[in-house]
């Protein structure tokens, strides 16, 4: 029996998986085009979700539209939309475009995060430092990072630098401002230009 917890976590990571969008997006639009409408984009989505904190009814409407997906916390705070696409475009500028490294980057997001998060919930029982976080869903992230980073052709050892790097990054404490939607990219993405990704 699927618990409610379990299927609210399901919903949200299948909507989490959109961030798969921005790597489709440069993969069409091609680098470096791919910077002016990321930079568009999150314009788009700080100035909307800044109209919802502050107006009410913008903010009912929203609300109400993805019950069940938003957080408790982000109801008075940026949901994990904006942190999605900054940290996607800073992987990206990271990167400089490179297409191994984007993709790996947004793939330990959006796939890596998803197993961390599913896992942990479902099997998790390990708690890291006494805190929500589960040593089992650490290592799905970590493994599901790896092999995605694998699959986009980087190199072994770089790949389980970027996994570990996106695995400790879901692992930092969220605040209203910074959470592991931003992290994950951007730390798997330093990890392999530091590293080289070939």
């Amino acid at each position: 029996m699927v618990s409610p917890e379990l299927r609210r976590e399901f919903a949200r990571k299948a909507f989490h998986m959109l961030s798969l969008a921005y790597l489709g997006a440069f993969w069409v639009i091609g680098w470096p085009a791919i910077k002016t409408w990321m930079y568009v984009w999150l314009a788009v989505v700080f100035a909307v979700e800044t109209a919802r904190l502050k107006i009410p009814v913008i903010e009912r409407a929203l609300v109400g539209f993805f019950e069940g997906l938003i957080r408790d916390t982000e109801r008075r705070h940026y949901s994990g939309i904006i942190h999605t696409t900054a940290g996607s475009l800073a992987a990206m500028l990271i990167a400089r475009g490179d297409p191994a490294i984007v993709s790996a980057a947004i793939l330990q997001l959006a796939l890596g995060d998803a197993a961390s998060a599913l896992v942990g919930k479902a099997f998790g029982r390990t708690k890291i430092l006494g805190g929500k976080k589960s040593l089992e869903g650490s290592l799905a992230g970590f493994a599901v990072g790896y092999a995605a980073a694998l699959a986009c052709g980087i190199r072994p050892g770089a790949a389980l630098a970027a996994a570990a790097a996106g695995a400790l990054a879901e692992l930092l404490p969220t605040t209203p401002y910074v959470n592991d939607n931003m992290t994950i990219p951007i730390a798997s993405a330093l990890a392999l230009v530091l590293l080289g990704a070939r």
